[in-house]
């Protein structure tokens, strides 16, 4: 499977019609957002899903040879995350709503007009951009977890260790002076038990330079000693 590579978001249009594919690609183009690319027939299509990493495939559903809906098939094998709208005309309607039970993200159907086509194809951006917003939650906790498995793992095998540590973080008096109010990450009336919002609250301030990295390590430190304490 090709493997995502930029931060722009990759769209691929294929229909047999070049004068509609063209139309669609400078329709949608966004030099900074996305990146759109256009071919004439479903097997140079699938030829190009071999190649490369898309979040979004437009392809209309009858082509010669190879139709949308064999592109749609091959797509969902190659990235079950990608996106995929079909156009479709009146006649073959009833296709388009098998391809929407296989896996397809909407249909267009011809004629429409292009604001039509702009926002069913904003609705699956925005759709995208939260699919990658959930993947850097979900690595963000994986790293947090894996944090907290070696910090208790080190606890284990030196206590002498975690008593400095202790000793270490109830005089903590090496803070920045522009280190704002950390009082929340002590008092959970503010955010009970949300320990990810509270790393995530640490992180933040970190990458501003409200935090040297040694204060970093300590409140983290304080944070997951927090969560071993409840479990």
């Amino acid at each position: 499977m090709p493997e995502e590579t930029s931060r722009q978001i990759k769209i691929l249009i294929i229909d047999d019609e070049k004068a509609v594919a063209d139309v669609l690609k400078d329709f949608l183009y966004d030099n900074k957002e996305r990146s759109i690319e256009a071919c004439y027939d479903g097997l140079a299509g699938i030829e190009r899903i071999q190649k490369n990493f898309y979040d979004l495939i437009i392809v209309d559903l009858v082509m010669p040879k190879v139709g949308g809906l064999e592109v749609l098939q091959y797509a969902k094998q190659t990235n079950p995350d990608v996106l995929v709208i079909i156009i479709t005309g009146h006649a073959s309607l009833e296709t388009a709503v098998t391809a929407i039970k296989e896996g397809a993200y909407d249909y267009i159907r011809k004629p429409c007009k292009l604001e039509e086509i702009r926002i069913v194809v904003e609705n699956a951006i925005d759709k995208i951009k939260l699919y990658r917003e959930n993947r850097k939650l979900i690595k963000k906790l994986q790293d947090a977890y894996n944090e907290l498995m070696v910090y208790k793992q080190e606890r284990n095998d030196n206590k002498k260790n975690e008593r400095d540590d202790d000793k270490k973080n109830t005089s903590i008096n090496f803070f920045s002076s522009n280190t704002p109010s950390l009082h929340y990450l002590y008092d959970n009336s503010s955010f009970p038990n949300n320990y990810i919002e509270k790393l995530q609250a640490l992180s933040s301030l970190k990458d501003k330079g409200n935090l040297t990295e040694d204060e970093f390590k300590a409140f983290k430190h304080h944070l997951f000693k927090m969560i071993e304490h409840e479990q």
